[in-house]
């Protein structure tokens, strides 16, 4: 490694191109896909195509679950089987969607082992936060900048959140900067 920060994150495009068939012929390698530093915009473009583009308009539900269909309407059972394995799953009420347990899950798991570990997992935590965050009236962005509870979410969550919050603010910010220098050039 040559402790390049784009090493780790864009390394495997020269593996994954020069290992692929193009109908019995090999697919020459492009200077982009070399030896060479990219440029920042070049980055950022890549960058763009490996995760959304989250803006202040995005919403909380959409930034927590990273863009994957809404684990609301997943079933229980269908839970506990993905994150926690086939051993966790409840005969009773086993049907009832995660939407509705997440707002009280005591009504449906009475077995306070169970319970503990379902509240722990991460993937429980971030349908809790959206819960409480809608419950506050909070659906986008812009509003869990302004929302003073943040601190009553799980690390997971706000980190999440506040992470992200800093990095369109920090673009916003360049942006703004680009804006006035090219103004003042102007």
């Amino acid at each position: 490694m040559s402790g390049r920060p784009e090493e780790g994150l864009y390394g495997n495009v020269e593996s994954q191109s020069s290992n692929v068939s193009q109908g019995g012929r090999r697919r020459t390698r492009s200077d982009f896909e070399g030896d060479t530093d990219y440029s920042s915009t070049t980055r950022r473009r890549l960058e763009g195509i490996r995760r959304p583009q989250w803006t202040m308009s995005s919403t909380v539900e959409d930034i927590l679950l990273e863009g994957s269909t809404n684990r609301a309407n997943t079933k229980l059972n269908d839970f506990l089987r993905s994150n926690l394995g086939e051993e966790w799953v409840v005969k009773r009420n086993g049907n009832v969607t995660m939407g509705n347990f997440v707002q009280n899950p005591e009504t449906f798991i009475k077995k306070k082992g169970l319970l503990h570990t379902i509240k722990t997992s991460p993937s429980y935590q971030v349908l809790e936060a959206i819960n409480k965050l809608h419950h506050e009236g909070v659906y986008f962005l812009w509003q869990w900048r302004e929302y003073e509870g943040r601190d009553t979410l799980t690390p997971l969550a706000s980190g999440k959140l506040n992470g992200l919050l800093a990095e369109i603010q920090k673009e916003e910010r360049r942006e703004a900067d680009e804006r006035a220098k090219r103004e003042e050039e102007n």
